[in-house]
């Protein structure tokens, strides 16, 4: 008899039976479910992992749109065929809504233990070590490379090609940007502050490049480590619903404010660049992409309430530019 019981595992899952996850595991041929319980992290609540008489896995529910399972799918294959870095695979998507009212999908959990969970505990010297081994992760995942750049088409299931990559590039910012005047988080002087980053910066998105997924949440809290002596070592990524195909650099910015040291910030890029070597005009590049990352994060702060209540955007986004660009130095 398993010891399972109705639980509300977040507020987005709600309450679940056990015989709602034991009809999951039936159906993709998971064992018995021996315990169920939430993962430590995460911002949405959308996971319950699993244990199996057959393995370990994560059931991930109630969607943010279809779409995003869906999207999930193909960016965990494309990582899958291309990266030496772990992916959730094979990621199997139910449509069928009986079951929940949603949605869902279920996958293999990964190895190791949440980058977040480790960081939270690491005293100063260990968070260091982690940040290079965040630097390794991600230059493991820009191996999955691609012939053309462009997001993710839900019709097609697939990447599309886009031509002009500054064109789209400014499409994206602008669309952004927008956003944060629909919440009003945009004051004149920090219109005409971005206006002049793009100003002094856009040339540098002509550079060519190699096409590669970009996974656009880069943190510790989206991939796994197993630690190996004194080091960490990747065992895995996820969260993969922001990814598109694109230029590598851009993954480098969220964990550079992400993280608050400049010896953290050294230690990632270091050991990044050891295998990707930055690219000439990388310091306006990586300036752009910060201020392009930063109203992603403002505008969300701004519209939940979450953040940045008594903190002006400019004295926010300064900081945040100006550790982008330095460790190209």
């Amino acid at each position: 008899m398993s010891p399972l019981k109705p639980m509300k595992y977040s507020e987005r899952l709600g309450v679940i039976e056990p015989d709602q996850l034991r009809a999951v595991a039936d159906r993709f041929g998971l064992g018995s479910i021996v315990n169920a319980y939430p993962p430590s992290g995460g911002l949405f609540g959308q996971n319950v992992m699993l244990e199996t008489t057959a393995g370990r896995y994560v059931f991930r529910g109630n969607p943010h749109g279809h779409v995003q399972l869906t999207k999930e799918r193909r960016v965990a294959a494309f990582i899958h065929e291309r990266s030496p870095l772990p992916a959730p695979w094979p990621y199997e998507v139910c449509d069928d809504t009986a079951l929940f009212g949603w949605t869902y999908a279920v996958m293999p959990m990964l190895a190791g233990k949440c980058g977040q969970d480790l960081w939270t505990t690491a005293d100063e010297g260990t968070r260091v070590e982690l940040a290079a081994s965040c630097g390794q992760a991600l230059a493991m995942l820009h191996n999955a490379t691609s012939s053309t750049f462009g997001p993710y088409d839900a019709q097609l299931d697939d990447f599309v090609a886009m031509d002009d990559f500054e064109a789209w590039w400014l499409a994206r910012f602008d669309e952004m940007r927008n956003l944060c005047r629909v919440v009003n988080a945009l004051s004149t002087e920090s219109e005409r502050f971005i206006d002049a980053v793009l100003e002094c910066n856009l040339s540098a998105l002509r550079d060519p490049f190699v096409p590669t997924l970009v996974h656009h949440d880069f943190q510790p809290g989206n991939f796994n480590f197993a630690p190996t002596g004194n080091t960490y070592e990747p065992s895995g990524v996820f969260d993969l619903f922001e990814a598109y195909i694109a230029d590598r650099e851009e993954d480098l910015v969220r964990m550079l404010w992400w993280v608050k040291t400049d010896e953290q910030r050294q230690a990632f890029v270091a050991a990044y660049v050891g295998g990707n070597p930055l690219r000439e005009d990388a310091a306006e590049r990586l300036e752009l992409y910060a201020l392009a990352d930063w109203l992603v994060i403002w505008e969300y702060g701004k519209r939940t309430g979450t953040w940045f209540e008594n903190t002006a955007f400019l004295d926010s986004a300064r900081p945040v530019l100006a550790n982008a660009r330095k460790v190209v130095s």
